[in-house]
């Protein structure tokens, strides 16, 4: 355990600012959060809070603090002057005990309690602090300052030297073809040495089917590479609708033609025309003045029809206008799903006429102590219910847009509404609606009413909720579920756009829930249940049969179908579009749900978590923000998965410690039915996220992996074994590295997305200093004098004679930077 024996005026002067107060800040004290480690006495990590008077006079009794924090389990010292307890789940709250004494002008006090669970990064830290007086409750924001770390916790499990060693097997001097894009082309055909020059202006000419096509590539020649498009001009660009023969029946299946002024793009849909823009542009990407393209002729498709990108904007919210922004820009790679998840325990994000509680109390969080008004606050700890990402809807019109400009880009919208769990949302949001008109209609309060009164169910969720399953025995709940769903139903008509399916949910639902719900037992023994599991699946047959009227299929997560009784499976098999398996850890045994599911006769999206799970830290730097209960992903581990290959897309552990690929499958099911394996997704879960530009930072690079192998899903190495598949491994991701540094960073850069420059490998090897990175471009700066690199520290471009204690080293790269790597002795 650390010991804090500084004097206070020390101790704050080393504190760096997390966040500050607004200018009409009268809040009497100033926060200071101290990350105390780990105490081997108790088993337990320290945390401290520092409280300083910053005004004239005693602070008394009549206070509280409240502050949010990735969910913690807190144990409080005994006798302490300040209790610190939960309020709801991530959601945390500080007052005076009988212990407490007043705080004199410019003191301070010490708040000190315990947790079973670490900070380990910058997203677990406390945020959103504010102040309450109770004898007014007059709120005011507090300032919130962190102590500083040291080098060491600053690098967690980082080491310096196992980066080096990861960077050294990549061969950043490979010269890229011309013809190299992201996702890359199946077959090719070069036609010599002849190049078509493409000057400044071209001519486009394409039929009114594809207008839609020809519009958006007009837009992205003048923008991206400033080329105008003209009635006339020497260099033809032209779109066709035709047949076109290839090694696979598919409708996003396309034609690429260069040849002497004249480029053709042909395919039997406006998809496929769609896609061979999109290589037609990414064919352009990384020249500079010269544009010019070999004379070629490409024949390409997906292996995978279903290419997916999950967005969570329950939890925090994202303006529609940035939501367009990543629907171009994925469609740009040939994403073609957007998985939009709506609703889940933190918030309800889509307006329902006739259900205005799901937004007027789902999407708004701030200061409540009923929730009648607003749900608690959560993870960012907005109080106020008009700012921050804690709040915000889409109205229908707004969603009815979004659709529109998603299928003009080829992609489809999948709507989530989160059921039976992570629904606390709509539950509070229905309580409301019931305590608004129980006074005057009873009828009308209990319509869509999703809990029972006087369930005393207990239970926990995975993310510390106790009240978030809705009640399955009830009929308010299906009138809820069916007005929800035909309320899309009307958004997807009024669009013009198809409604593919509808994902309903089904993940973590705790053990426990319904247990103790009269309404839920009476159910069970009118029906012979006798397992908790019976009651899901009789909600999601009841859902398909719903679903099934409607002439659509629904989708969920890989519960949906685990633990069924063989006729409930039957049922579902025939209803749903789509499982979306994401427990793929080998420690924990899942690698080998996918192809259990996909072997029960079930259609399978692979969501891994760990290889395309966004919200997951790129690495265990503090620096580095995100989750980690289920390891680290980088763009690397997206990249090397294989779905057909699944017990080898993880090459570590969740440790990061490398695994023996010629015994990962050993006794696991082999994969009877590689039909049924249709699609991969990525996910970003967004507790964690606070900005639009995080979102960016997250998802590239790392999604880019997906984007290949969604593309090309099987690699020249899936079928190699030993020292030949590594190599064969080795430079397909050292080529896709180059990808990154020479055209798709340039790329999103000049689009203006953030995103994440990886991390400096850091050596010492007789007496001289090596560094190294995946990025040929990117500049390495470094210090030896313990200070953090700069744009104006030495620049590393060869060993140099090195004896320094420490070394710490950045990346830059346009306009970007990476955390700090620090080597010590």
């Amino acid at each position: 355990m650390k010991k804090h024996y500084y004097l206070y005026f020390i101790l704050l002067a080393m504190l760096s600012v997390a966040c500050s107060s607004s200018k009409n800040n009268k809040a009497p004290v100033e926060l200071t959060w101290i990350n105390g480690g780990y105490d081997e006495g108790k088993k337990l990590y320290l945390n401290e809070f520092i409280i300083k008077n910053l005004s004239e006079s005693e602070i008394g009794a009549d206070w509280v603090i409240y502050y949010s924090q990735m969910p913690k389990s807190i144990v409080n010292v005994e006798s302490t002057p300040v209790n610190v307890e939960v309020v709801n789940a991530n959601y945390f709250r500080m007052y005076p005990t009988q212990y407490y004494s007043n705080i004199g002008p410019n003191d301070s006090l010490i708040v000190t309690f315990y947790t079973k669970s670490n900070t380990i990064n910058l997203s677990k830290q406390p945020e959103g602090c504010y102040w309450v007086s109770r004898h007014d409750s007059v709120i005011y924001p507090l300032s919130l300052k962190f102590a500083s770390l040291s080098d060491e916790e600053r690098m967690q499990a980082v080491s310096a030297e196992k980066v080096f060693d990861k960077n050294d097997v990549l061969e950043t001097s490979l010269t890229l073809d011309g013809s190299d894009v992201l996702p890359a082309v199946k077959r090719i055909d070069k036609k010599g040495s002849d190049v078509l020059s493409i000057a400044s202006e071209i001519s486009l000419s394409y039929s009114d089917e594809l207008s839609n096509e020809a519009d958006i590539l007009k837009n992205k020649l003048e923008l991206l590479y400033g080329i105008k498009v003209v009635e006339n001009s020497p260099i033809k660009i032209k779109l066709q609708l035709s047949a076109v023969e290839g090694l696979k029946d598919t409708p996003e299946l396309y034609k690429l033609e260069v040849g002497k002024d004249n480029i053709l793009i042909e395919s039997a849909t406006p998809h496929g025309v769609f896609n061979g823009c999109q290589t037609l542009l990414s064919l352009l990407k990384g020249k500079k003045d010269n544009l010019t393209l070999a004379y070629q002729s490409i024949v390409d498709y997906p292996d995978l029809g279903y290419r997916g990108f999950m967005l969570d904007v329950a939890r925090n919210f994202m303006p529609l206008v940035e939501v367009k922004k990543w629907v171009d820009l994925l469609s740009s790679y040939k994403i073609n799903v957007l998985h939009l998840h709506f609703s889940d325990d933190e918030g309800w994000r889509l307006e329902i006429p006739g259900l205005e509680e799901l937004t007027e109390v789902g999407a708004h969080r701030g200061h409540t102590t009923d929730e009648a008004t607003c749900l608690y606050p959560c993870y960012n700890g907005d109080y106020k219910t008009t700012e921050g990402t804690g709040n915000g809807y889409y109205s229908r019109d707004e969603f009815i847009e979004l659709l529109q400009y998603a299928a003009k880009h080829h992609v489809r919208i999948i709507p989530e509404i989160e059921a039976p769990g992570h629904a606390r949302a709509a539950i509070v949001s229905m309580k409301a609606r019931y305590n608004k008109y129980i006074a005057q209609d009873e009828q009308k309060a209990c319509e869509y009413l999703l809990s029972e009164p006087g369930d005393s169910s207990v239970y926990v969720s995975a993310q510390a909720y106790t009240d978030n399953v809705i009640n399955v025995a009830l009929p308010s709940t299906y009138r809820f579920m069916e007005k929800v769903i035909t309320e899309i139903v009307s958004m997807y008509k009024d669009a013009g756009v198809e409604l593919y399916t509808l994902h309903i949910g089904g993940d973590e639902v705790p053990r426990g829930a319904w247990m103790k719900s009269v309404a839920c037992l009476q159910l069970m023994k009118e029906r012979g249940m006798s397992r908790q599991h019976e009651l899901f699946e009789y909600f999601y047959c009841r859902i398909a049969d719903f679903m099934g009227q409607q002439g659509m299929k629904f989708a969920g997560w890989q519960e949906v179908a685990l633990h069924n009784e063989p006729t409930t499976d039957r049922k579902l098999c025939d209803a749903v579009s789509g499982i979306y398996c994401w427990n793929t850890v080998p420690e924990w045994k899942g690698d080998v749900i996918p192809y259990q599911v996909a072997n029960n006769h079930y259609p399978v999206i692979l969501c891994n978590v760990n290889n395309f799970y966004m919200d997951l830290a790129y690495s265990s730097h503090y620096e580095e923000r995100g989750l980690s209960w289920a390891g680290y992903v980088d763009e690397s581990k997206s990249f090397s998965m294989l779905p057909f290959s699944i017990y080898r897309s993880a090459r570590v552990d969740l440790k990061d410690n490398p695994v023996d690929l010629s015994q990962v499958a050993d006794g696991k099911p082999v994969l009877q039915y590689p039909e049924n394996i249709i699609g991969i997704q990525a996910q970003l879960f967004s507790e964690t996220i606070r900005k639009p530009e995080w979102v960016e930072y997250y998802i590239f690079p790392k999604i880019l992996g997906l984007v290949e192998r969604g593309w090309n899903a099987h690699p020249v190495w899936e079928q190699m074994k030993g020292t030949e598949e590594q190599a064969a491994f080795y430079k397909d991701l050292s080529r896709f590295y180059v990808l990154l540094d020479e055209k798709e960073l340039p790329y999103l850069n000049k689009l203006g997305v953030n995103f994440r420059l990886p991390h400096v490998g850091l050596k010492l090897k007789d007496g001289l200093l090596y560094a190294n990175t995946p990025l040929h471009s990117a500049v390495i700066r470094y210090t030896t004098d313990g200070s953090e690199p700069d744009s104006q520290s030495a620049v590393w471009t060869e060993p140099v004679k090195c004896d320094a204690k420490v070394v710490k080293a950045r990346l830059f790269y346009l306009d970007k930077e990476s955390v700090t790597t620090i080597l010590t002795k």
